[in-house]
């Protein structure tokens, strides 16, 4: 049997195809908009949110994948020493920060310092968050470390704190002495989010950190333009002298050094959270990336007293009227993007390396949520031109740079990756054709009838889509098969599709609206999706996500994702391919006669061990069976619903785990304080045990406004699911 899908025929002409269609569809969205000086596209109407960027049409970038041997653990920097010895050093949030030498072919990695028993990993944005080495660490030793700490006191009482901090090399210049930290700085943090984390020596030798707003949503301490806090901010200190009775100075120079009661050590202000920030080792630049709330992602060139209007704005956009900025000036952003193309921000770097003049003067940012690669540079009449250049499908954390200026980037997938120039242009769906009739995926199109090669499939608890029908399917290359896994996603060989297919009754009948397909290639997952014509004929690949409404008895909104969307669910964290799993998988066989997976194993489609018992085995009960256990139904639910972002590595801003196999404690859910807003319940907990009402994990499925989760995607509730959440919170004592 013929697993493999022949998709390269008439490559040259689908790529052309579609060529011109982007080319037809920039043109004709340009003619109704207008590009501002930042680069960015702005729509007439409606405000920043509606902004996009310009796809790549220049600069092709990829990645490659750099010292493959190596894998770390939740990698948040990279950087060398500028001391010479070609040695690279890798920060884990955890608290150990690993080196290894360039110069070695296959490097192993070596602990540099380990601070993780004093690093507080509470929160997901917390830990070893800023890492810097003094401008003459070759003569001195000197490390400094920005981390999170719930071990401060004040009073009779441990708090949550940002600490800034020295080490010292031991005699073995490999290995920093844990023991000679010299705590310059500790920052009292009011929440668990916003804890910034850039760290870096600028060009004048001083020391810069950045801060968050202190966390929660809305900015509800108004720090962001409160000149007494250093929160919100980029701050900026003299760690080689003292004064005041500090362990370090404050630069002359600083903006706020003669405003009464105001915090001398701040640069900049009006930042939400700005995780990433580096210098141009050219110009001296100091760029900044600062995570949005609501709508905006943003890019910032900060400069000294500069003041970037949070929370007055979200980017250029209005967001709270009534607070009155600090000092009397907004800094406007050069570049940022709308949260159809991501929703967290990574600041990078202008690549100043030997190896790829071509990059030069280029500054690469990504989004952690969609892995989406960006780069603005400043064109020569001095306007900022962005684009994507690459949809990665990474998780991106961090960027970093060697001493000699080449760029790479950090993914929680554990690797390290080279940014590269390539002949081959950014082109997600270069291998998609424009109709999903090209694909062979099916032999009647007005049927939809799947090609014999398509292996159907069912799940026992589907993840929610609007209540829409599902059919599902995947084909394996020839001669291949699927890895077994008891626990967690199946090893899916390169080259296998999945495929979706979406009905919802529209009338008297069942109408197919959708086809989305997710496809294994060597780098990882593509996906791609076909929006069917109302005669359920044919279907074209959508290059954008696309919101339209069909009749229902009356008229129910649907949203096709883009690629990009896919992309924030369909993680690493989660194995990228969501459903292909034991627990899911173990259940009658469509015949009703035998078991699925056994079923499987009997075509050789998966390779099953003799050990395999369905009895045994992982398996899932639907959430809306009531015969099942309450607690277990909506375990499944939140696992099959949430899990993908909200579990370790996740993209989900929360650090609580929804796994099934977690155990209830585990989850960071019961009695725990909401990080990114309360929807306003008057002392809500994610989960509070007996009651249903003040859960913010219920009031999040059950709204459709700001705080929804899952946050794209849906546009109506699970009335089931609140019911069933519901049911089993109150049940709880």
């Amino acid at each position: 049997m013929n697993h493999q899908l022949n998709f390269r025929s008439a490559a040259m002409v689908r790529r052309l195809m579609i060529s011109v269609i982007a080319a037809l569809t920039l043109v004709a969205f340009t003619a109704h908009a207008q590009i501002d000086t930042q680069g960015s596209v702005r729509r007439e109407e409606p405000g920043q949110s509606e902004r996009a960027v310009v796809p790549s049409q220049r600069l092709h970038v990829g990645l490659e994948r750099a010292y493959s041997r190596l894998r770390f653990n939740r990698p948040v920097y990279l950087t060398g020493a500028g001391d010479g010895s070609g040695r690279l050093f890798v920060v884990e949030q955890a608290g150990v920060v690993r080196w290894f030498s360039q110069a070695e072919e296959n490097p192993s990695s070596r602990v540099f310092l380990d601070i993780s028993d004093r690093v507080s990993r509470r929160g997901n944005e917390e830990g070893l968050i800023g890492f810097a080495f003094h401008p003459n660490f070759k003569e001195n030793g000197f490390v400094y470390c920005h981390y999170s700490s719930d071990q401060q006191r004040t009073g009779d009482k441990n708090v949550a704190s940002n600490v800034i901090s020295r080490f010292q090399v031991s005699d073995d210049p490999n290995v920093v002495d844990a023991a000679t930290e010299e705590i310059l700085l500790t920052i009292p943090q009011p929440f668990e989010n916003h804890n910034g984390g850039a760290m870096s020596f600028g060009p004048d030798g001083f020391l810069y950190f950045s801060l968050g707003d202190g966390g929660y949503k809305d900015d509800p301490l108004g720090n962001g333009q409160k000149l007494t806090s250093m929160l919100g901010a980029i701050n900026r200190i003299n760690v080689d002298s003292a004064t005041s009775g500090k362990p370090y100075g404050i630069p002359a120079d600083n903006p706020f050094v003669a405003e009464v009661g105001a915090a001398p050590e701040l640069f900049a202000i009006g930042l939400r959270n700005v995780w990433r920030f580096s210098f141009d080792r050219k110009t001296g630049e100091l760029w900044a990336a600062d995570v949005g709330q609501n709508l905006i992602e943003e890019v910032d060139i900060v400069k000294r007293g500069g003041n970037y209007g949070w929370n007055r704005y979200e980017a250029n956009d209005d967001f709270a009227k009534e607070t009155k900025l600090a000092i009397d000036r907004h800094d406007k952003p050069i570049a940022w993007y709308g949260h159809q193309w991501g929703g967290s921000i990574t600041g990078g770097n202008v690549y100043r390396g030997r190896k790829f003049p071509e990059l030069d003067g280029a500054y690469f940012f990504g989004d952690y949520m969609t892995g989406n690669l960006w780069r603005t540079k400043r064109e020569p009449s001095g306007e900022y031109q962005t684009e994507l250049v690459r949809r990665t499908g990474r998780s991106i954390a961090s960027f970093g740079e060697d001493d000699d200026g080449e760029v790479f980037l950090l993914s929680f997938d554990g690797g390290i990756y080279r940014l590269v120039p390539t002949d081959d242009p950014e082109d997600t769906f270069k291998d998609w054709p424009v109709k999903l009739s090209e694909t062979g995926l099916f032999t009647s199109m007005t049927q939809q009838t799947p090609a014999e090669n398509l292996v159907a499939y069912e799940v026992n608890a589907p993840f929610w889509s609007d209540n829409a029908e599902k059919s599902r399917y995947f084909v394996l290359p020839e001669g291949e098969s699927i890895g077994f896994q008891a626990d967690g996603s199946w090893e899916v060989p390169v080259g296998s599709i999945l495929v979706k297919n979406f009905r919802m009754q529209a009338g008297r009948r069942m109408r197919i609206f959708e086809t989305r397909l997710i496809k294994r290639t060597n780098d990882g997952w593509e996906a791609a999706t076909y929006v069917w014509d109302k005669q359920g004929t044919e279907a074209e690949l959508l290059t954008d996500g696309k919101q339209f409404e069909f009749n229902d008895r009356g008229v129910q909104s649907w949203h096709a994702p883009s690629s990009s969307e896919c992309a924030s669910c369909h993680v690493d964290a989660a194995g990228y391919v969501l459903g292909l799993n034991t627990a899911q998988l173990n259940r009658d066989a469509a015949d009703g006669k035998s078991n699925q997976i056994q079923r499987w194993a009997q075509q050789g489609i998966v390779n099953l061990p003799e050990t395999f018992d369905p009895k045994t085995a992982n398996r899932y009960c639907s959430p809306y069976d009531q015969t099942a256990d309450l607690e277990t139904r909506a375990r499944v639910w939140l696992d099959v619903n949430c899990a993908m972002c909200h579990q370790p590595s996740g993209p989900g801003n929360a650090n609580i785990d929804l796994r099934y196999a977690t155990p209830l404690q585990g989850t960071r859910t019961v009695n725990v304080r909401p990080a990114q807003g309360d929807l306003g319940v008057v002392d809500g907990k994610l989960i509070a045990p007996g009651h249903a009402e003040q859960s913010l994990m219920v009031r999040r499925i059950e709204t459709l406004s700001e705080g929804r989760m899952p946050s794209i995607g849906s546009n109506q509730v699970d009335a089931k699911a609140v019911q069933l959440l519901n049911e089993w919170i109150g049940s709880m004592r």
